[in-house]
């Protein structure tokens, strides 16, 4: 039951982190401080980025255990 709770917070917090980038991203090509390709490139990087150091970090949690 812990792990579908985590499962479930963990796909809201990266839903949500999603939404931020987005947003944030919108701003910056509406004011044409970047393009939209950037916007794409940048989003998904970040994402990447996020998802693999929150598996490390998990992996590592229950490795200690």
């Amino acid at each position: 039951m812990k792990n579908l709770i985590l499962k479930i917070m963990s796909d809201k917090i990266s839903g949500l982190l999603r939404h931020i980038l987005t947003f944030v991203g919108g701003y910056l090509v509406t004011s044409g401080i970047i393009d939209e390709a950037i916007l794409s490139e940048v989003v998904g990087a970040i994402i990447t980025i996020i998802g693999f150091v929150w598996s490390w970090v998990g992996k590592d949690k229950k490795e200690n255990k």
